[in-house]
């Protein structure tokens, strides 16, 4: 297996604020860059590092950005992150 990208490499608040970010196809990669850096005070990813993510995000639910995308994709990719668990999809299905 290849080693962990940058981004899954980021603290949780920053990793949600950029799969947040990146669901908005109207913000681009380098705003999304900015934002991060700036929430951060300093320099934690670049936009290198979040294209790659945004390639592996692609990639693995077969979708571009600004697409949507089926759930079951969008679950697999956030619990192949780290952003989610199993056990967080099956309580959000148990609420709907």
């Amino acid at each position: 297996m290849g080693q962990m990208n940058n981004i899954n490499k980021l603290p949780k608040i920053y990793r949600d604020k950029v799969i947040e970010l990146l669901d908005d196809p109207s913000i681009t990669q380098a705003s999304i860059v900015e934002e991060i850096n700036s929430l951060a005070k300093k320099k934690i990813i670049s936009k290198s590092s979040l294209g790659r993510f945004v390639s592996f995000r692609e990639k693995f639910t077969g979708t571009k950005r600004g697409v949507d995308t089926p759930c079951v994709e969008a679950s697999l990719l956030r619990i192949a992150v780290g952003l989610e668990t199993i056990s967080d999809l099956l309580e959000k299905q148990r609420k709907k």
